[in-house]
This record gives C-alpha cells, sequence and structure tokens, in this order.
C-alpha cells in the first residue's frame, strides 16, 4: 500500500514521511475497517455511572481511548483503535460524562474538565488495579487526557495525545481557520446549523455538520460514506458541547502539561487545519517526557486518513 516509509526519531520528535503512487491508494476511509468483538460495562465512578466499550481480554492490560468532542462520544473512534487491542492489552472506550450514554451531572458545575479527568483517575483503578495505564485522547479528550496524567500520575504509565485542544486561544481562532478552510459559503452553511452558543441545533443533523467541517477535518475530500460511516452511531448532547467550550475557553494545555512526568506523545496530521502542527508540538515541547509525531496526507483524524502510519507509531511509542 505504501511505497517508501521514512521514520526519525529524536528526543522530541519522530518526523514521519510517506511518498506513495497515488493519495487514492494511501487513503483509508473510515467503516473499510472490521470492528471486534466488543462487549458494554457500565461503572460508577462516584456519583456518575459512565459507558465502556471494552476490546480484547477481560484481564488485559487497559489501553483507555478518551473522545473529543465536546459533545460527541466514542463511535466515531471506532473501528480504528480496536486496532490497538491484542492477546494481552484491552482497548476500552469511554463516554465522558454528560456524553453519549454516560449519566450526566446534575448542574452546569459538574462540567468541568477536572470533574471529568477525576472520573477518568477512578475508572482507571477500577479497570486495572495493581498498574497503571496507558490513556488515549483526541481533540478535546487530549485535554481531559493531559490533566488526568497532571493530577492523578499513579494512573497513567503512558499518554498519547491527538490532535489535542491547547488553550482558548485556538477556539478564538477558529471562526476565521473555518473562514479560510471552509469559504463563505461554509461558514454559512456551518451557522445554520449552529447556535449562537455554538452547539448543534439539530442532533439529526449531525451527517450535515460533519460534512461541512470536513474541509477542516480531512487532508483530503472524503467520500460521502466516510463521513457518515464517521458520524454513524455518534449520539450528540448540546448541554455538554456548551458547558465543556466555557471550560476550555480558559484552559491552557501547556501550563497543565509542564506537571505531566508520564512519557508521553503528541501525534498531529501535517494538513490539521482545525489545530496546527506546530500548536500541536508546542504541547509536545511543554512534556517534560514529550515526543512530537507528524503524521503526512493527514488532516485532524490521522487514524482515519492514514491509519498503517498512524497506528505504527503509536503501537512503536506504546511498546
Amino acid at each position: 500500500m505504501l511505497n517508501t516509509l521514512v521514520v526519525r526519531l529524536d528526543r522530541r520528535s519522530f518526523v514521519l514521511s510517506l511518498a506513495s503512487a497515488t493519495v487514492a491508494a494511501c487513503r483509508k476511509e473510515q467503516g473499510d475497517g472490521l470492528a471486534r468483538p466488543s462487549r458494554t460495562a457500565r461503572i460508577r465512578v462516584g456519583a456518575i455511572e459512565l459507558n465502556t466499550v471494552q476490546i480484547g481480554p477481560s484481564d488485559g492490560a487497559v489501553r483507555l481511548v478518551v473522545h473529543g468532542g465536546p459533545g460527541l462520544d466514542h463511535h466515531y473512534l471506532r473501528p480504528a483503535f480496536d486496532e490497538l487491542a491484542d492477546q494481552r492489552t484491552r482497548v476500552v472506550y469511554v463516554d465522558l460524562r454528560g456524553h453519549g450514554a454516560s449519566e450526566a451531572p446534575p448542574d452546569a458545575e459538574g462540567y468541568t474538565i477536572a470533574a471529568a479527568a477525576g472520573d477518568l483517575a477512578q475508572l482507571a483503578r477500577r479497570l486495572s488495579e495493581r498498574a497503571p495505564i496507558d490513556v488515549i485522547g483526541h481533540d478535546f479528550g487530549g485535554a481531559i487526557a493531559l490533566e488526568l496524567a497532571a493530577t492523578h500520575p499513579e494512573c497513567v504509565r503512558r499518554l498519547v495525545l491527538v490532535s489535542p485542544v491547547r488553550d482558548g486561544r485556538q477556539l478564538r481562532a477558529m471562526p476565521e481557520r473555518a473562514r479560510v478552510a471552509l469559504g463563505e459559503s461554509g461558514v454559512r452553511e456551518l451557522a445554520s446549523l449552529s447556535t449562537p452558543q455554538g452547539t448543534l441545533r439539530d442532533p439529526r443533523d449531525l451527517v450535515k455538520l460533519f460534512r461541512t467541517l470536513a474541509p477542516m477535518w480531512w487532508a483530503q475530500s472524503p467520500s460521502p460514506q466516510a463521513i457518515e460511516a464517521l458520524a454513524r452511531g455518534v449520539r450528540y448532547r448540546a448541554v455538554a458541547d456548551e458547558h465543556f467550550l466555557v471550560q476550555l475557553r480558559a484552559w491552557d494545555g501547556r501550563t497543565i502539561a509542564e506537571r505531566v512526568r508520564a512519557e508521553s506523545l503528541v501525534i498531529s496530521g501535517e494538513l490539521d487545519r482545525t489545530f496546527t502542527p506546530t500548536e500541536s508540538r508546542s504541547v509536545a515541547d511543554a512534556l517534560a517526557h514529550g515526543r512530537f509525531a507528524s503524521v503526512a496526507q493527514a488532516g485532524h483524524l490521522p487514524f482515519v486518513e492514514q491509519p498503517r502510519a498512524f497506528f505504527g507509531i503509536v503501537r512503536g511509542f506504546l511498546r
């Protein structure tokens, strides 16, 4: 599938260079892979019951996968991250508090990054009593994973942040980034789907939202089937989206990263127009044991567009 694969490693970065005969030969669309057998478990952590989906041996070492958003759930990450389960290791997907099929906090004060990270700390202890776990967070999930590693270091063995949100400045820059990537017609379409708070007006329009945002998320134009596969099964929850966005606007991931001592990998698509590779690298630079990887021919979803390259890097790091 790939004609050339060149990897350069140093303490701070892996730089991945890919050359291929054609873009079509390299691109792996969501939905091509087969989901592995899974089991659903609802696990209570304090006052909140979290929904989890587990792949692999029930007593295997844990790789916890945390979705982005906010407002989305774990479904868009499957079946891609099933890849990380094997005979000795299980992948555990989780819906964060107030997301997907997990319970919501009783009021707005419960929608905090610290509280969500606290949930995951308790979940980690329930899943693996004797050993710390690997944690993988995408986008908004990267913020939760970073907070977890900083405030509950005993729970995290290794940390992987995929195109993570870095700080509130990125969110404030999003209107201009959308205008550049989507054009005026795309911005108008996005406005028609959104509330003044920036949430989706109608959860049934999730596929439309993903289609409108495709130029920001994908390096190459996805097929309609790929977009539908990405949205399939996702339960969008606007309340979580609205309240966590308020949190993120005042959040600074680099300050949090300075407190993390776990071995960490920050990985970005080299053509990510949502959170740029430069911004992701700055998170890696703030980590005491951070490395940065860039995946060629990929945008905000490198695990979808270039799964072989992406999971090769992640597996090598986790080993």
